[in-house]
């Protein structure tokens, strides 16, 4: 395995997770209602009972706010190294990020989340909302395939 791969394809995954947060953040603050992000945190918390999870309508404070973003993060750079591991060196920057892209997207929104508990069954959500995760998870495919690329050829 190219660890040179490996590693630019991580940070293609926490390049376009920063963006992802980025977004998440300016949507909490614009709407004044917490992301999707801190929905899922808290209905983790909630199944673990590890700490008391506060009301659905209030904003997370700067700790939880770590906590959720961390998380986020954490995940994007897991999917970078899937990523470097699972997807041929040859492969196409656009066509394999589309590819894992709409693979993440799917493991994570229509597979996962639902099965552990921590969201509603992406199938249940409009249109809208399903067209905005296909296009941040391409956008997140397409960023980690171009890191693994780029830092390969470096």
């Amino acid at each position: 395995m190219n660890g040179k791969r490996m590693a630019g394809a991580i940070a293609g995954g926490l390049v376009a997770g920063l963006g992802i947060t980025a977004m998440m953040l300016a949507g909490e603050r614009k709407s004044g209602t917490p992301s999707e992000l801190t929905d899922l945190e808290r209905a983790g918390v909630r199944q673990l009972g590890v700490r008391a999870v506060p009301p659905s309508d209030r904003l997370p404070d700067a700790t939880e706010q770590v906590v959720v973003q961390g998380s986020h993060l954490l995940l994007s750079a897991a999917a970078g190294a899937v990523y470097a591991a699972t997807v041929d060196e040859d492969a196409g920057v656009v066509s394999s990020g589309i590819v894992f892209g709409l693979a993440f997207y799917a493991a994570m929104h229509w597979i996962t989340g639902p099965l552990l508990g921590l969201k509603k069954p992406e199938w249940q959500a409009d249109a809208a909302t399903i067209g905005t995760h296909t296009m941040v998870h391409l956008v997140f495919g397409v960023a980690t395939a171009a890191g693994a690329k780029a830092a390969a050829n470096a």
